[in-house]
């Protein structure tokens, strides 16, 4: 894949080293405590291409947000109402694609698949 700017590495490294799903702002906030310099939109630039790239991923929530993700398996995302917070969800849905493009003639290539709920923390 050859060598990335520095920048474009730190940005890089900031989603792959959390645990979250963060937001470019989240990430530029990472990034400028160790390089002042960068400008925020280096960092939506580097986000975008480092997802075009397959190297992280991309989530779009319902509320029109993006975040960003290291996980690169196929997998789905729960997002709390309440409070925001994002959950991993690991489901088999083959079968769903399957249906669609057997109804539809549509062959999957991305998809996106978000549960919105009251996480436990926020049911208390």
């Amino acid at each position: 894949m050859g060598n990335f700017s520095k920048q474009r590495e730190e940005i890089k490294q900031a989603v792959l080293k959390s645990e979250q799903h963060l937001t470019a702002e989240e990430i530029y906030n990472i990034v400028k405590q160790k390089n002042e310099k960068i400008s925020l939109a280096t960092v939506y630039r580097n986000l975008n291409l480092l997802s075009d790239l397959g190297i992280i991923r991309k989530i779009y929530l319902p509320n029109g947000s993006v975040r960003f993700d290291s996980l690169l398996y196929q997998h789905y995302h729960g997002v709390c109402i309440e409070c925001g917070k994002i959950f991993n969800i690991d489901l088999n849905l083959d079968n769903l694609y399957n249906v669609i493009e057997e109804q539809t003639g549509i062959q999957s290539v991305q998809y996106h698949f978000v549960i919105e709920g009251i996480c436990t923390d926020c049911q208390k």
